[in-house]
């Protein structure tokens, strides 16, 4: 994780707050740039108009986007990688799609939302962990950070992903 991932986030989130938002995707969206910024270390100050935003404006947006929610498609679409030759980039994307989710609900105090469907992606990844080897540097560099030790209970499927090897 590097300062100029921090960087891509912020200047994404600034974008996405400066444009100002209606749509609950973009809401979770917002929720989930902000999550991963944090994640990564952004400071209070950085996060302050995102976090002023969550509880005042975007409130009722973000629960209403939370009402939309299905983690069963972000399970089937995890577990769907093992059932067909995924490529690298599909194995990336759909593992990332979960991780902004997991972060976004971290983010607005959600996570109860995502925990259940957290350890279940835990789960399959250590039951096939060939299929979701490709993406495990990326979860090595996650599991680094304090944020993600201090929230195993939504991140340690990141722990197995760091651990999946490929089959010799």
């Amino acid at each position: 994780m590097t300062a100029s991932e921090l960087t891509l986030l912020l200047d994404q989130l600034g974008e996405l707050m400066a444009e100002g938002t209606d749509d609950p995707e973009e809401g979770l969206e917002l929720a989930a740039l902000a999550g991963m910024a944090g994640r990564l270390g952004a400071s209070t100050a950085e996060l302050a108009d995102a976090v002023a935003w969550k509880n005042g404006p975007g409130a009722a947006l973000l629960a209403e986007a939370w009402a939309l929610v299905d983690c069963e498609a972000y399970i089937d679409a995890i577990e769907g990688l093992a059932g067909e030759e995924s490529t690298d980039e599909q194995v990336e994307e759909v593992l990332l799609d979960f991780d902004e989710l997991c972060a976004a609900a971290l983010w607005c105090g959600k996570a109860a939302l995502v925990r259940d469907a957290a350890r279940r992606v835990e789960e399959t990844v250590k039951m096939m962990p060939e299929v979701y080897a490709s993406a495990a540097t990326y979860g090595k560099d996650l599991a680094r950070l304090a944020p993600v030790a201090q929230n195993l209970d939504v991140y340690g499927w990141w722990l197995a992903v760091a651990d999946a090897t490929a089959l010799e």
